[in-house]
């Protein structure tokens, strides 16, 4: 009887914690744009058991992310192998001025998800709740902790907030700092000094690591590699902007014939039906690929056809 009595209290307890998600000034949807142009759209995510701290509607969230772009100001500004020019980050805003964040309640407990999580929050952003518009990125702060301080590729990322890295406010700028050079397609292995996306020296205190200033992989001057001052997603655009959605997915990769694009291209064109690994990539991957249709060739969600057999067009 004690048994069945306890856990009645405990689920009632629970119940009284998670019974509704619904506060004043949140959001379950994408709210409506005021702008067509390129930009990135924040999530605050909790697994099913998750507690709602309320970093959406408490003003956490919305202050780690401006003083982010403060900080993106200030270094490309100051990077002098660029253009000179102060370049913020594109953020989706609302209607009244405030940042666009959305609440995102996962359909699993935080046991439950993948030991990378991101490989369960994707698919429910993009499925699920129809996050899906490739004119757009898709960073989540989720609240509950995870293998790494934070994961990207181009499209989506995520920084755990109760990661042991992530312990303070500036930690947790940083590291999305790191993480949106990775939504934004790099680091691109062509950048001198770069390898596996990231610089081969991580003593660097520089945002691809974890500071605030920035590298080479902002600009290199380069013509035949990307350079971070000219992506779509920063403000003013550039006047040879490149979509990291069109390179890093659809390889779509016009002038960038540097070498170690090209050995990725022909790798891929060679055997276009056979199976193509992760770790065939000149950047970040590419996070709209569609894993369940990965028997053999480069599928992408909302793109019927084999991405590696179009290369051959």
């Amino acid at each position: 009887m004690k048994k069945i009595l306890l856990t009645l209290l405990i689920t009632l307890f629970s119940s009284s914690i998670f019974a509704s998600d619904d506060k004043p000034g949140r959001f379950f949807e994408d709210q409506p744009d005021i702008t067509d142009d390129y930009q990135i759209h924040f999530n605050y995510v909790l697994a099913a058991d998750s507690e709602d701290r309320e970093w959406d509607i408490n003003g956490k969230m919305e202050k780690i992310l401006l003083e982010l772009n403060e900080a993106m100001a200030k270094a490309t500004a100051e990077y002098k192998k660029g253009d000179g020019v102060s370049r913020k980050y594109k953020l989706d805003y609302r209607a009244d001025g405030k940042l666009d964040i959305t609440f995102i309640r996962l359909d699993k407990k935080h046991k439950e998800l993948h030991k990378w999580a991101n490989n369960d929050i994707i698919p429910f952003l993009n499925k699920i709740k129809g996050q899906n518009n490739i004119k757009k990125h898709y960073y989540n702060f989720a609240d509950f902790n995870n293998v790494d301080g934070g994961e990207a590729g181009v499209g989506y990322g995520t920084t755990y907030l109760r990661n042991k890295h992530n312990g303070s406010d500036k930690k947790k700028m940083l590291v999305t700092l790191h993480e949106l050079h990775h939504s934004n397609g790099g680091g691109y292995n062509c950048v001198p000094g770069v390898s596996n996306g990231h610089y081969t020296n991580r003593d660097l205190k520089l945002q691809l690591n974890q500071g605030t200033k920035l590298g080479k992989v902002y600009a290199h001057n380069k013509p035949d590699c990307p350079q971070l001052q000219d992506s779509v997603f920063l403000s003013p655009t550039s006047k040879t902007p490149y979509d990291p959605y069109e390179v890093n997915c659809l390889f779509k990769i016009g002038k960038f014939t540097n070498k170690k694009f090209m050995k990725v291209i022909n790798k891929m064109k060679k055997d276009p039906n056979k199976k193509i690994s992760w770790k065939n990539r000149f950047g970040s991957s590419c996070r709209y690929r569609d894993w369940d249709r990965a028997k053999g060739g480069f599928y992408i969600w909302g793109v019927q056809e084999n991405i590696a057999a179009t290369l051959n067009n």
